[in-house]
């Protein structure tokens, strides 16, 4: 790995992130004994479809959404991804997020597919991500500081048409 990026994620991602990088996959997989603030994360996820262009629906904060995605040929996005997929990840979408206050945002997501979020003033930096919630179905979580708003989030990358998003406040 590259020595700058091993760096990145010593600074940016929590310890528990990085033992999870680094050992193999867990044995048993239960989303009983999440933290506080991803607990939604197990109960019945909010069917949602994703837009393949600027408007979509609103996520609300704090449920967990059954996302379909849609080919990524036939999404266009407001702001290119921030990362290029390959051919063997042809899913994307558009969806809103509702934002009720300031503070820093998780977005959780059940596969590893890319999230840009974009404000008013264009795309937001992210500032941590990783694997938050080891031995769950969770498989991404990516941290936002938003203000109170609504958000438009791009999801690329996606390898099939499904995937599994909640929004958080990070306690």
């Amino acid at each position: 790995m590259n020595p700058r990026i091993l760096a990145a994620l010593l600074v940016v991602l929590p310890a528990p992130a990085l033992a999870q990088m680094a050992t193999p996959a867990c044995k048993d997989v239960s989303d009983s004994n999440l933290p506080t603030d991803l607990a939604a994360w197990a109960r019945d996820a909010e069917p949602v479809a994703a837009a393949a262009s600027g408007s979509g629906p609103l996520a609300p904060a704090g449920k967990a959404l059954a996302v379909r995605l849609q080919p990524a040929a036939d999404v266009t996005f407001q702001v290119p991804p921030g990362q290029v997929r390959t051919p063997e990840s042809p899913h994307a979408g558009i969806l809103w997020i509702a934002v009720p206050t300031n503070g820093v945002w998780r977005l959780s997501a059940s596969t590893g597919l890319w999230v840009d979020v974009i404000g008013p003033s264009g795309a937001v930096q992210s500032t941590a991500f990783g694997a938050l919630a080891p031995c769950t179905s969770i498989r991404k979580v990516v941290e936002f500081p938003l203000a109170a708003g609504t958000y438009m989030v791009q999801l690329s990358g996606n390898p099939g048409a499904d995937t599994r998003v909640m929004l958080s406040l990070k306690p």
